[in-house]
């Protein structure tokens, strides 16, 4: 047995060696051309300019984060302090019931005086418990919404002392 001798081909001509040189002339104008654009860049400030514009932003913000800290404590503490005002108003609000009580089972108050400022002591409350539901839901308010709540307060407590002063009248205190 023999073995067939394998035949030699023709050496073929390669035609990718022009199409190879024309990509790496490609990709090293695009790399010349990047480096030359960075060149000028660097010698016209940019990253300096960069970085300073950087720092301006992040001090700005670093500033402005510090007064919205400012802020969040101050609408914190007007927030307690009106919910403070608010239990109070509601404690001495369960006072005045109680006197409006005493002076009806005193009889020094008619039936329908009584129930005159009961209904006026308990639109009182019901409007300092929806203030205070709404001061709640809110959570930290605006500047606004505070002097807002600072004001409904203000004339929830004087509503508050014109009945308790109705009824001291009535009580004869």
């Amino acid at each position: 047995m023999t073995r067939p001798t394998p035949t030699r081909q023709a050496p073929t001509k390669r035609t990718g060696g022009p199409l190879l040189a024309g990509a790496l002339a490609l990709l090293l104008g695009g790399c010349v051309n990047t480096y030359m654009e960075q060149k000028a860049d660097l010698r016209a400030g940019g990253p300096q300019a960069r970085e300073a514009a950087a720092r301006q932003q992040y001090a700005s913000a670093k500033a402005q984060n510090a007064d919205l800290g400012d802020q969040l404590v101050s609408s914190q503490r007007d927030i307690e302090r009106n919910e403070r005002r608010i239990a109070s108003a509601q404690s001495e609000l369960a006072t005045v019931r109680q006197n409006l009580d005493r002076a009806r089972r005193n009889k020094k108050l008619s039936e329908a005086e009584y129930r005159r400022m009961k209904n006026e002591v308990d639109d009182v409350n019901r409007d300092i418990n929806d203030l205070d539901f709404k001061m709640k839901a809110n959570g930290a308010a605006t500047p606004a919404d505070t002097a807002e709540s600072e004001r409904q307060i203000k004339a929830l407590e004087k509503k508050k002392a014109e009945l308790e002063k109705a009824i001291q009248l009535s009580l004869g205190q």
